[in-house]
């Protein structure tokens, strides 16, 4: 009996983190395993700890923003299919196109909604959050308005001489539309990483330890 109180206070957690950010996240159609900080206990039902977040994938854009954080973000697999026209409730939007094979995101800060809305969702420090591809081909596809950070790695290839990027449909660097480099995926490594406006298809991301609270709880200091 006590093993059932135990897992069903567990299942209380997660269903208090789960609802108002599945309800958040999927504004952005990011699908979200939890790995929650639950005591484990004799008896407690193997898995009880996780939670998933499932949503299928929209057929459009993102309906309000996303924005993802990180102080190292990895793309694996990466692949710049250039700039398209994404439609959004809020008409057609010009974004850059990604397909990656996984992303690594350390010390993952993700806002997803808007206004008192909006949730903020951080892991648990010194964490590496992990989107993976589950698409066609093991992929996911990313929808990136603005990509900003410092480059520290591009799979071996020279580093660009301005390190410090601000990546926008209207401001593409070389090393990222050159054809040559368009045509073959490469690990892409940024530091201090900002992605605004993130709409992604067929990718599932992994977080451990998460810390959820309103934005509005953040500006109280909540």
């Amino acid at each position: 009996m006590a093993a059932d109180s135990r897992t069903s206070t567990a299942g209380l957690v997660l269903g208090r983190v789960a609802r108002p950010l599945a309800a958040a996240l999927a504004v952005a159609g990011v699908a979200v395993l939890l790995h929650l900080d639950v005591p484990r206990t004799a008896g407690s039902v193997a898995g009880a700890s996780a939670a998933r977040l499932d949503s299928a994938p929209p057929v459009r854009a993102a309906k309000g923003p996303c924005v993802l954080r990180a102080d190292r973000l990895v793309l694996r697999g990466a692949r710049f299919r250039g700039v398209v026209s994404v439609h959004t409730g809020g008409g057609t939007v010009r974004a850059l196109k990604f397909t990656v094979r996984s992303l690594d995101a350390v010390n993952l800060d993700l806002t997803a909604g808007r206004g008192r809305a909006a949730m903020r969702l951080r892991a648990r420090p010194a964490t590496t959050s992990t989107l993976k591809g589950q698409g066609a081909g093991g992929v996911a596809t990313l929808y990136v308005r603005k990509l900003t950070g410092r480059v520290t790695g591009l799979g071996g290839s020279p580093l660009p001489a301005r390190r410090t990027v601000t990546v926008t449909p209207d401001a593409v660097p070389r090393w990222l539309a050159h054809p040559a480099t368009r045509a073959a995926t490469r690990t892409i490594t940024l530091a201090e990483a900002t992605a605004s406006q993130l709409t992604q298809f067929g990718g599932r991301l992994s977080i451990r330890g998460p810390q959820l609270r309103t934005t509005a709880q953040g500006r109280h200091g909540a």
